[in-house]
């Protein structure tokens, strides 16, 4: 007997993997950056589940990323929250590529 497996069930896998983009305002690079990391989460149909989180380090309450990241951004984070301790960056230039392929390094 084969078992057929559902599509969902391999689209399911990426809701442990969180995209944090770090950027702020006038910024032609985190423009960029952001059309790159909505452009990979919209894509229901490979990374279902997958989470999206863009926080403007200049507000007061992201001062402790802007203290990190100001002269660096955009900054992607990609996490897998099955293994905490594991975060990959991205700085500067993003392409869709290159953020599909670290986000199937750590899936």
């Amino acid at each position: 007997m084969i078992r057929q497996f559902h599509s969902a069930a391999r689209l399911a896998n990426y809701s442990n993997i969180r995209l944090t983009l770090f950027s702020k305002t006038n910024c032609g690079l985190c423009d960029k950056a952001k059309e790159v990391t909505k452009q990979v989460a919209e894509n229901k149909q490979r990374f279902m589940g997958l989470q999206l989180h863009i926080v403007d380090i200049d507000e007061p309450q992201n001062k402790t990323w802007w203290n990190k990241y100001c002269m660096d951004v955009p900054v992607l984070h990609v996490e897998n929250s099955n293994d905490p301790e594991t975060v990959s960056k991205i700085f500067h230039r993003l392409d869709v590529q290159q953020v599909e392929q670290r986000i199937e390094s750590l899936k």
